[in-house]
């Protein structure tokens, strides 16, 4: 279908204006979504603060509040996956016990692979919670209130988003992107961790709206003639300053890339236009000092600070050297390593499902883009492929290599999806068949592989991918079985009703001897070469009905990995229950001990009490000294896959009893006396705020500690063979 297109002025006075297909009003007035309220809205007494409000203010109170919905209930109803959150966790509850938010700690070192936006962050929940109380146990809110903070960035990124999209590319595809952004499995899932990522991606996608209001949204205010042109520069000067800000918070996050990224696609844009003018509008001295003036305190400390980490690194050679450059160059920390551009392109297609059925599109209007813009919307179309492009270029030339490292190219992606639907709205479906057809097969295959392995959603966003899976307790292949096949039978269900008709209508036809004689002769018309009579109309419900299946799917599955499925893979993947029935069946003369493991949550959930034994690196002990210390009984946490080498190595005069297997990679168990090992059991502590715990007795499973898997040892009544050294995951 043919867009008009607007005309710009010049490259002195660029000010123009969308084409009507872009607009959030359609050209014969139509009012867009939002810009109305139903009767219904206005006479509920709580809702009538929505009345003063603009069409996309509304839009943006409504966005807010459906990112609440799909992030908010059951945050805090699980322990801190491991190893990560626990890891992060423990420095940000070391800010706290020690007193100093300036220098990252971890067990007995400094700890300098992560900048302190997202530690202060945690501490600030935990402060909150009262983590680190005068009790044993870590306060019962922590990860509620520690994980709230990450969700709500990254929520604020997909919603501030929308901002720009609306202005720039119209109403229906920006709210269309912002709920393809909320509802895909990598941003909910993500968003539910308190690593960070969601926090960075979160900052960056609210960064680069800004950028998109700053160079290309500057048209003066409504209704003002005189003052229009100055009260639209101030605008455009505080979303520049919201910019600069989201910049230095996004530096203090996660460092390089946070300025790098805006700055390549704001680059690259003016040296493929020309429109080199645009730069000056971001007033980049004055940015630079604000940016500054936010992380450079801080990072500016910690380049001149002398503590060193296990590895003997300075902050600048650990942080800036190895976890930046060598990350990107020679491969760090990642159980991935190398790897083709196609190990991201199956990732994404996970990341994004079910909108994955309008990639093909997608990747049309990818194509389309212009280098010579002539409109908003064809400018927002170039920045967003600049984005999607760069943001890919780097994490695909990486040799280090996660799978939520494409997280940050998920925004632009899910704009140009929603893009594509928003034509397939206007022109129909038979303008867009090949794209449909093609977005079906892609929804099939990756449709199959997640119903057939849906351990590919847990490996979105954990460190270690062959890891294994509860299937036992976690089995969610039915209910995805059931959501996708039912979106597709409900696309297809109006093609299928008009077939079913057009069928009757035939048999009814072979029963009159006119009809037969008339529906032989078109069929020998037809089979002879000629055309059809004439298009059939196509009803506007069967495009719609399509969109709405998908939009459907999208927030259901959305909401079941959210609510449902994660709340049931958490046990497995946390030691928060253990240490829950550990406290409460234990005296505090008891110890704990962690048995040739180093998985981080150990060392959170203890409050760095627990004693390590046979990890190979500092801190550890014997396991002779850990039985020979003081406490009448002795606790361990082993993996299921050393738990008989734990056995065999815990002699007499002690006998070991397991007390919990039912996580699949953690057990806990205790060491008593011969004498006392007779004692009842007590039962199992039932898991408290909400957390479901796992039902089934699994075997042993894989041995693995934070890092490369390794055979269970042998025996050893002294002291185990190390088992992994302390490199702290990225």
């Amino acid at each position: 279908m043919a867009k008009t297109r607007s005309k710009a002025a010049s490259p002195a006075d660029p000010a123009e204006g969308l084409s009507s297909a872009a607009g959030g009003v359609a050209a014969a007035g139509a009012p867009a979504f939002g810009d109305v309220l139903p009767e219904g809205l206005l006479r509920t007494p709580w809702l009538r603060w929505l009345v003063p409000l603009t069409g996309e203010q509304r839009c943006v109170a409504l966005l807010a509040a459906f990112a609440a919905l799909v992030a908010v209930p059951w945050l805090g109803a699980t322990g801190f996956w491991d190893p990560w959150e626990p890891h992060y966790g423990e420095v940000a509850r070391e800010m706290i016990a020690r007193g100093d938010y300036l220098h990252p700690w971890w067990e007995s070192v400094w700890f300098f692979s992560k900048p302190a936006l997202d530690l202060w962050l945690m501490a600030a929940g935990m402060l909150v919670a009262g983590t680190n109380g005068e009790g044993r146990p870590i306060g019962v809110y922590t990860e509620w209130c520690v994980r709230l903070p990450f969700a709500a960035i990254a929520a604020l990124g997909a919603v501030i988003l929308f901002i720009p999209a609306s202005r720039l590319l119209g109403r229906r595809p920006a709210l269309l992107g912002a709920v393809g952004l909320l509802t895909a499995p990598l941003f909910v899932l993500l968003s539910r961790q308190a690593v960070p990522d969601p926090v960075f991606v979160g900052l960056l996608t609210a960064a680069m709206a800004c950028l998109a209001i700053v160079l290309f949204d500057h048209d003066p205010l409504p209704n003002s003639e005189d003052e229009g042109a100055d009260r639209g520069v101030s605008r455009r000067e505080g979303w520049m300053l919201a910019f600069y800000v989201f910049v230095g918070l996004g530096t203090l996050s996660k460092g390089m890339l946070a300025f790098a990224i805006p700055g390549a696609v704001a680059l690259v844009y003016c040296v493929a236009t020309g429109e080199w003018f645009r730069l000056r509008r971001l007033r980049l001295l004055t940015g630079a000092l604000v940016v500054l003036a936010i992380c450079g305190p801080w990072y500016g400390h910690m380049f001149a600070f002398d503590g060193r980490d296990d590895e003997g690194k300075t902050f600048f050679e650990r942080f800036i050297i190895h976890d930046h450059f060598k990350r990107l160059a020679v491969g760090v920390h990642t159980t991935t390593p190398g790897g083709s551009f196609t190990y991201y392109l199956e990732q994404l297609g996970f990341d994004v499902f079910p909108w994955v059925f309008a990639v093909p599109g997608a990747l049309g209007r990818l194509g389309r883009a212009t280098v010579r813009p002539e409109s908003k919307r064809e400018r927002m179309e170039l920045f967003l492929l600049l984005w999607a492009v760069t943001g890919f270029a780097v994490f695909a030339f990486s040799v280090t290599k996660f799978h939520h490292y494409c997280f940050p190219i998920l925004p632009p992606l899910l704009l140009f999806c929603a893009l594509w639907l928003d034509e397939v709205l206007e022109d129909g479906l038979r303008a867009h068949a090949g794209e449909l057809f093609a977005g079906g097969i892609l929804y099939g295959l990756v449709a199959k592989d997640l119903a057939q392995t849906p351990k590919h959603l847990s490996d979105l966003f954990v460190y270690q991918y062959d890891r294994a899976y509860p299937d036992r307790d976690v089995d969610p292949r039915q209910t995805f079985n059931l959501l996708f096949f039912a979106a597709p039978a409900v696309a297809l269900s109006p093609w299928l009703f008009d077939r079913l008709a057009q069928g009757v209508g035939l048999l009814r036809a072979l029963a009159n001897k006119r009809e037969r004689a008339a529906v032989g002769e078109a069929v020998k018309a037809r089979m002879s070469g000629a055309g059809a009579s004439g298009p059939e109309p196509e009803a506007l419900q069967d495009r719609q009905v399509v969109v709405w299946s998908m939009l459907g799917l999208a927030v259901a599955f959305a909401l079941f990995l959210g609510w449902f499925h994660w709340r049931k893979l958490s046990p497995h993947w946390t030691q928060r229950d253990l240490f829950w029935t550990y406290y409460q069946q234990s005296t505090p003369d008891e110890p704990i001990a962690a048995y040739q493991m180093n998985w981080r949550g150990e060392t959170f959930y203890s409050k760095n009490t627990v004693k390590q034994i046979g990890r190979g690196a500092a801190p550890q002990g014997t396991l002779e000294g850990f039985l020979a210390a003081p406490g009448p009984r002795k606790w361990f946490l082993v993996e299921q896959g050393r738990l008989s080498a734990l056995k065999g190595a815990v002699a007499a005069p002690w006998r070991l009893r397991v007390v919990e297997t039912r996580n699949i990679k953690f057990a806990l168990a205790v060491a008593e006396p011969v004498a006392a090992s007779s004692a009842p059991v007590p039962a199992s502590a039932a898991p408290a705020n909400g957390a479901s715990a796992p039902l089934a007795v699994p075997k042993p499973q894989e041995s693995s500690g934070g890092g490369t898997p390794q055979p269970a040892q042998p025996a050893q009544p002294v002291q185990a063979a190390p088992q992994q050294p302390t490199g702290v995951p990225p």
